[in-house]
């Protein structure tokens, strides 16, 4: 990742401070005198002296999303500081075509501010992936001129730049979909042979159409044995419908959409063998409309 924001950084500063690429270089090395004294071309360097997690940005979030007949969990990215000191080097310090040190930091100064989200076209693919992108600033030289010290130099016109870039920890864990869940209510505390006061098994389907899209608002009664048979309630956006039933029960899924359309779909325990990708996934190949096994919420679990 750094190498590709150091290669992103370079085309951010040539096309946003309008340089040019053929009398100026731009280089990522540390400036000792003998680095610099090997130096042909006048050369714009970023020297990165720091890298630290950036912790007041730290998420301790996860996201979910669905894979097969399970739910995975990815925790978010750290954010990390990437510091470079930024300086200009030149032969002398004006060059035959008026360009001094300072007048190149000067019009970097201006193009790095300016970026201060880095724009998409300006991303690395690593970053664009995270959906988090990459914070510039320009931020106080305290510390520059131990950092000079360090590299043997005199301290000279410089810039201090901070890079926020994404670090992607690949923290996951994969739970299995809870299919159903089963609340019980008993008249004493403690457990014991009684049989409960109340009891309530909810099951949950997503039902999608012959493209594979959410059926929404549709009226959807379970058909089946016991308490399989009877239960009702509606499909939410997401096509997802969850019934007071015990899905061991519930045969049949009828359904009434919002188009006047009356279905009647296997309650599959399963996704069909030519659905891959599990439930939810829209398929333009589907034989036709169907129900998938869906999370089914709050409540103890039972599976």
């Amino acid at each position: 990742m750094i190498d590709e924001v150091q290669q992103s950084l370079k085309e951010l500063v040539y096309t946003e401070a309008s340089l040019p690429r053929d009398a100026l270089d731009i280089r990522f090395a540390a400036p000792t005198p003998s680095w610099v004294s090997g130096l042909t071309r006048p050369t714009l360097n970023f020297f990165m002296h720091d890298l630290r997690e950036n912790a007041s940005l730290r998420s301790m979030e996860f996201t979910n999303g669905h894979s097969g007949l399970g739910v995975t969990r990815t925790l978010a990215p750290r954010r990390m500081d990437l510091r470079f000191l930024v300086t200009v080097f030149f032969k002398a310090q004006l060059d035959e075509l008026g360009r001094d040190e300072w007048q190149v930091l000067w019009r970097v100064l201006a193009a790095l501010m300016r970026q201060d989200e880095w724009e998409d076209r300006y991303l690395p693919a690593a970053a664009r992936d995270t959906g988090l992108g990459i914070l510039g600033l320009i931020t106080p030289g305290d510390a520059s001129g131990g950092v000079f010290s360090s590299l043997g130099q005199t301290v000279r016109p410089h810039l201090n730049y901070t890079v926020t870039v994404p670090l992607d920890l690949g923290v996951t864990t994969r739970s299995p979909m809870v299919l159903e869940r089963d609340l019980s209510f008993r008249a004493q505390a403690t457990p014991g042979e009684q049989p409960p006061v109340s009891r309530r098994v909810r099951s949950s389907w997503q039902l999608l159409d012959e493209l594979g899209q959410p059926i929404a608002d549709a009226l959807v009664r379970s058909e089946g044995s016991g308490d399989g048979s009877g239960a009702r309630a509606f499909s939410d956006e997401a096509g997802v419908v969850h019934l007071n039933a015990s899905r061991s029960e519930v045969r049949f899924l009828k359904v009434l959409t919002l188009d006047g359309r009356a279905l009647r779909l296997p309650a599959h325990d399963a996704p069909p063998a030519h659905d891959p990708a599990g439930p939810g996934t829209a398929g333009l190949n589907s034989a036709g409309p169907r129900a998938l096994p869906a999370d089914a919420p709050g409540g103890p679990v039972s599976r």
